[in-house]
């Protein structure tokens, strides 16, 4: 969900949260991996030591020289200057092994880093698709699917990407930033003062420029979801757009978004950028202080070792500028990975939950149930019903009443907020969500099939089914036929959504699903609302045989459809107020014969009675 927000301009944006906390929780994932971590870090010292003591060497071999030159230079006769090469070969020759082993090391230690990196990125997949599957519906009424893919995907590349440069010039960094500055002061305190003047002023740059930037990248990853989520929405409904000819406003918002997107992105790689420049400039001004103090003190060997050394003090802060954008984007995508991870998720399982619901009879009892999305707007209020087994009970109501919100709250997609739900006078909560959704079976309004073959689409509601069970629930359901004259029959591969065939197909399809996973309560959710009156007939016979001898629950706005129910539940603002069959409903002439003769009267249905939730 998103955090609290800060009025800039037109748009809201997302308020920083703590970068600090946010590092240090990345830091604590790595605590598995600490031996190997121990490894690199050992590795980087001995790099560390390598690379600071060359230009300690080069310091001594310069004041060799001075003190000594001639083991270095002669002048013959002529009064030319004759050079001992092999003299300054076998001096500068351990500084460049020095060089060349710390070189080998450092490759060593990142070729190490790759899988340590890899093995993180694939565990933060693993939780964050286990934590999606434990959220509640409520976390996805807030969050548009979009945005949940782009953290799922965009944020978790993102940091897999960065983590190996991450860590490996973070532990480089900080050992070349101890080591040097000991070095410093024990080769010249007077110069490491120098040296260290600049500190402050190099990490008050760094720590300003990185906040901004920091601000930046998580305004542009909050624009990235609203892009995937408009790009997504436009693509799912195309031709809706195209009947409503939205194209140019559809294209008109991405343009927008994408736009804002390209400027914060612009501002958040400026500010990263400026850290390197910055840190620069205050490195030549280093220089000059150290020129001027060697100079007086007249340590000419100090002072060009000091030259190397301040370029190796200042590497760490160089570093920090090369990747404050990797940084800043990594912090601000786990930011929002880490959001996710720590929703509230569903109530666990008891210890002793019941997991066997193969007797059971499907009698569904609310006994003073209360709930509401939102606290302040109430919907069901001390709701009390008993449904017998084996009955069919109809529920009819305007949009809003509660009709869906009572399946909702039988599958436990929510929780009551007071009373409770009995199946078999077991209150719902002490089943196991797999043993209670196992017993319940669903038929919906949209159809919803995955790209594979129809067998497989059917075999979804009872994996161990054999291929004749599968054609039995199919023949029950009146979907053999059509599926037979198919190309390939049952191994006809359905793509995405099954938008290749038709809509009253899919919906048989569907209630196949439903009549192989063997139910002992059955729902259908406005199951042929989206159907032609032909295809309803068939979709109803299907369902009809379906509900024989379970506990069904059928809600409909097209009335239609349960005029032969035994019970019809009347409901309206959450409260059932009618109950009874279509001809004593009909002869109380009350709410439901309203909204029955508004459908098949030809009646004003808002002059009569107003059937708003």
């Amino acid at each position: 969900m998103a955090g609290p927000g800060a009025r800039s301009g037109n748009r809201t944006v997302e308020k920083p949260r703590d970068f600090k906390k946010t590092m240090k929780r990345l830091v604590k994932d790595f605590r598995p991996m600490a031996a190997k971590l121990v490894i690199v870090s050992l590795i980087a010292v001995v790099s560390v030591i390598l690379t600071i003591a060359s230009p300690l060497f080069i310091r001594d071999i310069l004041n060799n020289i001075a003190r000594t030159p001639e083991n270095f230079f002669t002048i013959d006769g002529l009064g030319y200057i004759i050079v001992n090469w092999m003299a300054l070969v076998r001096q500068f020759a351990i500084v460049l092994v020095f060089y060349v082993t710390a070189s080998l090391l450092s490759w060593l230690g990142e070729w190490i880093i790759i899988p340590i990196s890899a093995k993180y990125s694939y565990n933060l997949r693993k939780r964050f698709q286990a934590k999606i599957d434990t959220l509640p519906l409520n976390f996805f009424d807030q969050q548009t699917y979009g945005e949940i893919l782009s953290k799922g995907t965009n944020d978790i590349d993102t940091i897999a990407r960065s983590v190996q440069q991450i860590i490996h010039q973070v532990i480089n960094s900080l050992f070349m930033l101890i080591g040097t500055t000991i070095a410093m002061f024990i080769s010249s305190w007077r110069l490491a003062l120098v040296a260290m003047a600049s500190l402050p002023l190099t990490i008050a740059f760094t720590i300003i420029i990185a906040k901004q930037s920091q601000k930046r990248f998580k305004v542009y990853y909050k624009k990235l979801g609203m892009l995937n989520s408009h790009i997504e929405e436009n693509y799912g409904g195309f031709k809706i757009v195209k009947l409503f000819n939205k194209e140019d406003e559809a294209i008109k918002k991405f343009n927008t978004i994408n736009s804002d997107m390209a400027k914060d992105d612009r501002f958040a790689q400026f500010f990263s950028g400026l850290i390197f420049p910055t840190i620069h400039f205050v490195n030549n001004l280093t220089f000059v202080g150290i020129c001027v103090v060697g100079g007086l003190i007249n340590d000419i060997g100090n002072m060009v070792a000091f030259f190397v050394l301040i370029s190796l003090f200042q590497m760490p802060f160089q570093q920090i500028g090369q990747i404050a954008n990797v940084i800043q984007s990594s912090a601000a995508a786990a930011e929002r990975v880490f959001q996710v991870l720590d929703e509230k998720e569903v109530d666990p399982d008891p210890a002793d939950a019941i997991k066997d619901t193969k007797h059971l009879k499907g009698e569904v009892r609310f006994e003073n149930v209360w709930f509401s999305y939102k606290p302040d707007v109430p919907l069901i209020e001390n709701m009390n019903l008993d449904i017998r087994p084996g009955e069919s009970v109809a529920i009819v109501g305007p949009t809003g009443a509660g009709k869906t919100t009572i399946v909702n709250l039988i599958l436990r997609f929510y929780e009551v907020n007071k009373g409770r739900i009995t199946i078999d006078g077991v209150d719902i909560r002490n089943y196991s969500y797999e043993a209670l959704r196992s017993a319940i079976g669903m038929v919906l309004q949209d159809t919803w099939l995955f790209s594979g073959s129809i067998k497989d689409n059917i075999r979804y509601g009872r994996e161990d089914a054999t291929d004749e069970e599968i054609i039995e629930a199919a023949q029950a359901a009146h979907a053999h036929f059509f599926i037979t004259t198919l190309s390939g029959g049952y191994d006809f591969v359905l793509n995405e959504e099954g938008t290749n065939i038709s809509q009253g197909q899919r919906q048989l399809i569907t209630i196949a699903r439903a009549i192989l996973s063997q139910p002992k309560i059955l729902i259908l959710d406005e199951a042929t609302s989206s159907v032609d009156t032909r295809t309803e007939i068939v979709i109803q016979k299907a369902m009809n045989k379906l509900m024989q001898n379970r506990t069904s629950f059928v809600i409909a706005h097209r009335l239609s459809t349960i005029k032969n129910a035994k019970t019809i539940l009347v409901m309206r603002h959450g409260q059932i107020i009618e109950t009874g069959t279509h001809e004593k409903l009909l002869a109380l002439n009350g709410f439901y014969a309203d909204l029955y003769n508004a459908q098949f009267s030809g009646a004003n249905p808002l002059a009569p009675v107003d059937i708003e939730a």
